[in-house]
């Protein structure tokens, strides 16, 4: 789908929880020909970041200079060895790196509620790896909107929509145990219901996500992301309830801060100081 207008997007989209891949706003920006991890480290050459390791359902965080990273995500893609880098997933770089808001402009903040406006930056998170980077099967924690910025290199999603994760097999709140690129159907066998999508995300297209929906992301190239989370009054209202169904404490008290926002219109710049935490929170 080419450039969409903010009205036909929250109509034909957000309002019917349709995924959809939205073009040309991207190349238009900056970013789109200046980002990588040398650029970065440019104009950041200070920086220390973190990045994760997914082994056998567990996050192991590692941190590193930024110099350091971008060595070993180049002798990677060099070498392709056994042993993949670990990923820098969920960095909240344009506040650790504010010079890169410029280069994102005109942000298309009219597919957002008006109450995120105010510095809208700093609810985006980073995902920067090498080629073959993996995410498991998964769903955003908060229940939140998904807007995925893909500016360098391609991804591939695989996607399930929020009714289909019973067949999934769900542990850990939002992760889920099936591998939908090679399922064990014989482990598995409910997943055989499952009608997962397959998409690529190029360099330059913009992919959204409905609430809920699950995902498992695979980088085919070294990549640089970014992703912003976002809730309507509707979801807000749906993630606090979902408190009753299992949702982890720390994940309602998020969702309770942002519906104090959205429903009763307290600003966003009381609502961020204690909102901010969960830009390095792990679940």
């Amino acid at each position: 789908m080419h450039q969409l207008v903010g009205e036909e997007f929250i109509t034909k989209y957000v309002n019917k929880s349709k995924p959809v891949i939205i073009s040309g706003i991207i190349p238009k920006w900056d970013c789109f020909r200046k980002w990588s991890l040398r650029y970065f480290q440019s104009i950041a050459p200070d920086l220390n970041i973190y990045a994760k390791h997914f082994q056998n359902g567990q996050i192991k965080v590692e941190n590193f200079p930024i110099h350091k990273y971008a060595n070993i995500l180049e002798k990677y893609e060099k070498t392709k060895a056994d042993i993949l880098p670990p990923y820098c997933h969920d960095t909240p770089l344009f506040s650790l790196i504010p010079a890169l808001i410029k280069d994102v402009q005109t942000f298309p903040l009219d597919y957002l509620p008006k109450w995120y406006a105010y510095k809208w930056w700093r609810y985006c998170q980073f995902f920067i790896g090498s080629s073959n980077s993996l995410t498991p099967l998964h769903f955003d924690c908060l229940l939140t909107n998904n807007l995925f910025f893909q500016i360098v290199g391609r991804k591939q999603f695989t996607l399930l929509l929020s009714k289909e994760s019973q067949y999934c097999y769900r542990h850990n709140w939002r992760w889920f145990k099936v591998d939908p690129e090679k399922p064990d159907l014989e482990q598995y066998p409910l997943f055989n219901n499952a009608k997962p999508i397959t998409i690529i995300v190029n360099p330059g297209e913009i992919l959204y996500m409905p609430p809920g929906t699950l995902h498992h992301v695979r980088s085919l190239d070294m990549s640089i992301s970014f992703n912003i989370d976002w809730h309507t009054q509707k979801s807000v209202l749906t993630g606090l309830a979902a408190g009753l169904k299992g949702m982890p404490p720390k994940n309602v008290y998020y969702n309770f801060l942002l519906t104090l926002g959205l429903v009763l219109k307290v600003p966003p710049q009381v609502i961020f100081h204690f909102y901010k935490s969960y830009l390095n929170y792990i679940s």
